[in-house]
């Protein structure tokens, strides 16, 4: 440390023990501290249902909107509709909305990719109701994007494979009800 304060690298930041950076006595009014929770958790949390498997539950935790809401929360989705490969994921995203999911393969080292997108809360309710199947409603949806999801112990993570501009340039082989896939390798993810 310098006679300023400063680390030789310049920065106002010391680290502690457990690998978070904390400031430098006197520097804390000029920076902006970000560090992790001190209990982090996974995407798993409060998940009492069970009733969607991590991935698409992550993918779609990541990808919704959500938000602040002033009067509570909407009424909680954790939902699926269909059976085996025909079967649809949803979670609440926000009082008009669902994000809406499913398996699509998986590689050999452990990454589950899924579909998701986000759909008007009626999509949902009619696939619910069994009015539509799961390709109407991935076909109804906008904002889709495949998914990886790897989990291992203590570690996970979630990452975007591929985004589709519109609803038509979903590959077909990723809509209900095409069979699980197993990838020989991991799929590139597109260049953003």
């Amino acid at each position: 440390m310098s006679d300023t304060g400063q680390h030789e690298d310049s920065t106002p930041f010391q680290p502690r023990d457990d690998g978070q950076l904390h400031f430098e006595p006197g520097t804390a009014a000029n920076t902006f501290p970000v560090t992790a929770p001190e209990d982090a958790t996974p995407l798993e949390e409060h998940e009492p249902e069970g009733t969607v498997p991590p991935s698409p539950l992550w993918a779609m935790k990541a990808r919704a909107h959500g938000g602040f809401h002033v009067f509570g929360h909407p009424a909680r989705i954790r939902a699926c509709a269909g059976e085996g490969d025909a079967a649809v994921y949803a979670i609440d995203d926000g009082p008009g909305h669902a994000m809406i999911g499913r398996r699509v393969g998986a590689t050999t080292d452990g990454c589950t990719y899924s579909l998701v997108a986000r759909v008007d809360l009626h999509t949902w309710q009619a696939l619910e109701r069994g009015t539509i199947d799961g390709r109407a409603a991935f076909l109804a949806a906008h904002e889709a994007g495949l998914s990886g999801t790897v989990e291992t112990d203590g570690v996970s993570n979630v990452f975007d494979v591929d985004w589709y501009p519109t609803a038509s340039d979903i590959p077909v082989g990723y809509l209900p009800p095409a069979p699980f896939a197993t990838f020989a390798e991991d799929l590139p993810t597109a260049d953003r």
